[in-house]
């Protein structure tokens, strides 16, 4: 019987001949001849390229890991990372991992939705789930091979930047004069270090309506969980009653001024962040148009931090 392939129209030829390539390198696929019968799209994602792949019957979620990014990830580390939380109940599972490049295939998992901002926005289940996840596994007790440390990683993005001259924000240098004066705080007042996953945005998350799953371990590493946390609220776009609300859900009690300060100053850590990362891609030849924007934008919010004084108060409580 002739192998009819359904193909997306929207994914590129050259996205096809990546994923034939992906799935030629998965040994249980080459041991039985496998064929493909379709291939979608799968929304989300920055970095990365994600489909819908159809294997024998059975769905799989293939990521074509974007150009470049072997350069400035640890992908050695993400694999040994996601398995962790594979083994856990937290990821996917995974069954092929390309350790140079990021290549990566999952089991597709079934009946699930992609989650996305309206979903934890408009919802307090979901920021509920979202915080047991969040301390199931903060509090697991394993250890991720990679330190995901903001300065290191900060200091990398602009040394790269530097290197390739590369246009920056105005008020780039306050920017970074705050982000030196948080690590000055943090090197005398230091914070425990869990697993995290640096990068939790709507859209990495499923629920199959069983079980809420975290997916995208690229970034992941041992750090402070409060950046986790802050990471969800900006990307849901959460409100401040909304962020206390998650938070409290995370501990489990009540919230003082250290906690909800510790929750500001990663936020501004994780815009400062993904503002050099924005800048980055631009560098790596991605499109100015998309990139600049969505750089400029973490950018202002976390210059709003500095405008209204809440960052210089929660770094002022880290410090008594």
């Amino acid at each position: 019987m002739e192998n009819k392939i359904i193909i997306d129209s929207a994914v590129s030829l050259e996205h096809i001949g990546g994923i034939f390539q992906i799935l030629s390198k998965v040994p249980q696929f080459v041991e039985k001849n496998a064929k493909v019968s379709a291939i979608e799209v799968l929304p989300g994602g920055l970095t990365n390229y994600n489909f819908k792949v159809t294997v024998d019957d059975v769905t799989y979620a293939v990521r074509v890991a974007g150009p470049g990014t072997h350069e400035y990830l640890d992908r050695p580390a993400e694999k040994h990372n996601a398995q962790i939380m594979s083994d856990i109940g937290i990821n996917a599972p995974i069954i092929y991992y390309d350790e140079f490049y990021g290549h990566q295939v999952c089991k597709y998992i079934d009946d699930c939705i992609t989650l996305h901002i309206p979903d934890f926005k408009n919802n307090a289940e979901y920021l509920k789930k979202a915080a047991k996840v969040f301390r199931k596994y903060h509090t697991c007790g394993k250890q991720f091979k990679a330190e995901f440390n903001i300065f290191r990683e900060c200091d990398a993005y602009l040394k790269i930047l530097k290197e390739k001259n590369s246009p920056m924000y105005e008020g780039s240098d306050l920017m970074l004069a705050k982000v030196n004066e948080i690590k000055a705080a943090f090197e005398k007042n230091p914070q425990e270090l869990a697993p995290c996953h640096n990068d939790p945005l709507c859209e990495n998350w499923l629920d199959d309506n069983k079980d809420l799953y975290l997916v995208d371990w690229e970034y992941s590493g041992m750090n402070q969980p409060m950046f986790d946390v802050a990471a969800l609220v900006i990307e849901a776009d959460l409100t401040a009653e909304q962020e206390k609300f998650f938070l409290k859900e995370y501990y489990g009690s009540d919230i003082n001024e250290k906690q909800y300060g510790l929750l500001i100053i990663n936020r501004f850590l994780c815009d400062a962040l993904w503002t050099y990362w924005a800048i980055l891609q631009i560098a790596t030849g991605k499109s100015h148009d998309e990139y600049w924007p969505y750089g400029q934008n973490r950018h202002n919010r976390a210059m709003v931090l500095v405008e209204n004084g809440s960052l210089d108060k929660a770094i002022a409580e880290l410090n008594k």
